[in-house]
């Protein structure tokens, strides 16, 4: 194979490339974006609903229906929160934040994570930073 033909397969393989690139921003510049209404959890309704379990007794439970994992938490005199992960889903809760319309954030330290729901403590360990 002589110079000529090198050049000539280099710049044809160079257009073909040029032709892809034009046609995905052509593709790009012209599709409209498809935006979905977010529908919020009205969270005073929810915080109207709960059942005050002051009274109750609660059982700390295994953890085994209550499959989420720590991702990350900031632990403070106020405003601590905690991301939790399940499947692919992440959640930023604060104190107070109720999980899923089903689990209630009552307590962050940086040992462990605690939820309360249905009667049940859900006690999670928070192994982020160790």
């Amino acid at each position: 194979m002589n110079t000529k033909q090198v050049k000539k397969l280099i710049n044809t393989f160079i257009g073909l490339l040029l032709i892809v690139l034009l046609g995905m921003l052509f593709i790009d510049l012209f599709s409209k974006p498809n935006i979905q209404d977010i529908k919020f959890t009205n969270l005073d309704k929810i915080k109207n609903n709960r059942i005050d379990s002051s009274n109750e007794e609660i059982k700390v439970t295994d953890n085994a229906d209550f499959n989420y994992s720590v991702i990350g938490y900031r632990v403070g005199d106020s405003n601590s929160s905690v991301i939790v992960k399940k499947g692919n889903k992440e959640f930023v809760l604060y104190e107070g934040d109720i999980l899923e319309n089903t689990y209630e954030l009552t307590s962050i330290s940086q040992d462990e994570i605690i939820f309360k729901g249905s009667g049940k403590l859900f006690k999670l360990e928070n192994k982020v930073g160790k």
